[in-house]
């Protein structure tokens, strides 16, 4: 590849990922984990304290992002982590172009990175779009494989400490980004035993040099709480309680159905990425039983892949966005995969030829074009809670605080009130979470011990101004109506219906 041709991979890249993403340019709230990440970091900058007066069961990484954008750009300015999003994943792609090269070649690195650019936004834009955790994580994840692979040529310890760091940032945006960790230690082990190209004392300091790495980070931020004083409350939201929400029950037909209308959705739409990913396996362990060996970085590829695609069945649920983190290896086996191929099939018959590109291009630009299309046409959807904002902002002060019953965190952020309760979404209190089945979130079971003693605290600590139910106008919250539980029934009694906004009741503190 000429430099000249490089320069030009890199601006297509770049200009995949801002047209791809330019509806988060626009006035846009794509799902409720960017409200739930923006009200925590409001809180935060409140002067709050993280998994004390805000809860949630997400790791405190990807709130440490929303804070620094904040800090810099505003308060619940979304515009600001949307465009630090758009270059995220536009660094996020060039790195693993950078791996693609190093492990395969130029043009293999090229198309790796342009794999990952369009496929990272084929499907749903409520999961691909918003500024969430699998973002943000697969750009550190990228970081820590490439300076893992450069410790690796040096050898260097210091690259495989810096390796083990970045997977201990990822692992604290995303929990199962540690698995990664697990890939590579397999790896290592894999080079010292089949190959034996490392001896067992290289393999023990690399080895070595990523799980202090990894433990460093991990370390350093639980001294930090220890000093803080919430080491034990960011332990319970962000590990114990976390697990209890992955392990919470479930019923087969439902896993049955998710597995069909949310997995097998994104295996097709991202069917051309996986056609290459997979033939790029066969091929490499073709190549392991003719020769007794593989090349040793697809070994890691390989292991990474299969990772992190085990992590998405984690609780059984199969959240669309759980899909992006096995996109960097995919993407990166499928380039090389892809540029044989073209490489090979430039060499067939021009008109066979033709045939095969216009449905390689057809089965790459329907799925990214037809997302980009439902982006601009659901965004105003997503809109509709304005309303409501702006008679918070009428019939409150700054001072005031609110309560929200349901799962509508931006009310909270877009109207600039604090929350009366630590709980950015009453799915904690209720069990009422989006990924369980219906016969199970309807009997109103809390996963969460304590989580009612916790919102009457927070509740006579500061009692809100307004309430408003989203129940009355919410289908998921039907079955949940506020009198249907003792401790808010007992409170309602000291307020009244002020008016129905979209058919949300508020109601007003006597």
């Amino acid at each position: 590849m000429t430099r000249r041709q490089s320069r030009w991979v890199n601006v297509i890249i770049i200009a995949l990922v801002i047209i791809l993403r330019l509806p988060t340019l626009l006035p846009s709230l794509y799902n409720s984990d960017e409200g739930y990440y923006g009200i925590i970091a409001n809180d935060t900058l409140d002067g709050g304290t993280l998994y004390r007066t805000a809860v949630d069961t997400k790791p405190p990484g990807i709130y440490y992002i929303y804070v620094a954008v904040f800090k810099v750009a505003g308060k619940n300015n979304l515009l600001a982590v949307h465009v630090l999003t758009i270059l995220v994943v536009a660094a996020t792609a060039l790195v693993l172009r950078r791996i693609g090269a190093r492990v395969g070649d130029d043009w293999a690195g090229a198309w790796s990175g342009i794999g990952y650019a369009v496929f990272v936004h084929a499907y749903r834009p409520g999961d691909t779009l918003p500024a969430n955790t699998e973002i943000f994580a697969s750009f550190f994840l990228a970081l820590s494989v490439l300076a893992f692979l450069q410790g690796q040529k040096k050898p260097a310890w210091g690259l495989m400490f810096l390796s083990g760091a970045l997977i201990g940032v990822a692992t604290l945006i995303r929990q199962p980004s540690a698995v990664t960790l697990g890939a590579m230690l397999a790896y290592l082990v894999y080079l010292w035993l089949i190959p034996r190209y490392r001896s067992l004392g290289r393999v023990l300091a690399a080895g070595s040099g990523v799980v202090t790495g990894f433990i460093a980070v991990i370390a350093g931020l639980a001294w930090y709480y220890q000093w803080q004083g919430n080491l034990h409350d960011a332990y319970l939201w962000a590990w114990a309680f976390a697990v209890r929400y992955v392990e919470s029950e479930t019923t087969f037909p439902y896993v049955l159905k998710r597995l069909v209308t949310v997995h097998l959705a994104v295996m097709l739409a991202w069917g051309l990425l996986w056609y290459f990913g997979i033939r790029q396996v066969i091929e490499t362990l073709r190549s392991f039983r003719r020769t007794g060996a593989i090349p040793t970085e697809q070994v890691l590829l390989i292991l990474w892949l299969v990772l992190s695609y085990l992590a998405i069945f984690i609780g059984w649920r199969f959240p669309g966005h759980y899909h992006l983190a096995v996109l960097p290896p995919l993407s990166i086996l499928a380039g090389s995969a892809f540029s044989r191929f073209v490489a090979e099939q430039r060499r067939s018959p021009q008109p066979r030829w033709r045939w095969i590109r216009t449905g390689i291009i057809g089965a790459a630009a329907l799925p990214a074009i037809g997302f980009l299309v439902m982006a601009f046409t659901v965004r105003t959807q997503t809109l509709d809670f304005l309303p409501t904002v702006q008679q918070i902002v009428k019939e409150t002060s700054a001072k005031d605080r609110i309560f929200v019953w349901g799962s509508t965190p931006q009310l909270y952020s877009f109207s600039g009130r604090r929350m009366a309760t630590r709980f950015v979404s009453c799915t904690h209190l209720v069990g009422a979470y989006a990924s369980r089945p219906r016969e199970v979130r309807d009997r109103a079971e809390s996963v969460i011990p304590g989580s009612w003693d916790m919102f009457q605290a927070d509740w006579e600590a500061h009692p809100p101004a307004l309430i408003i139910d989203m129940s009355t106008v919410d289908p998921f919250w039907a079955a949940h109506p506020m009198t249907r539980y003792p401790v808010l029934r007992a409170y309602l009694a000291n307020y009244r219906v002020e008016g129905v906004i979209n058919g949300e009741t508020i109601y007003r503190r006597l």
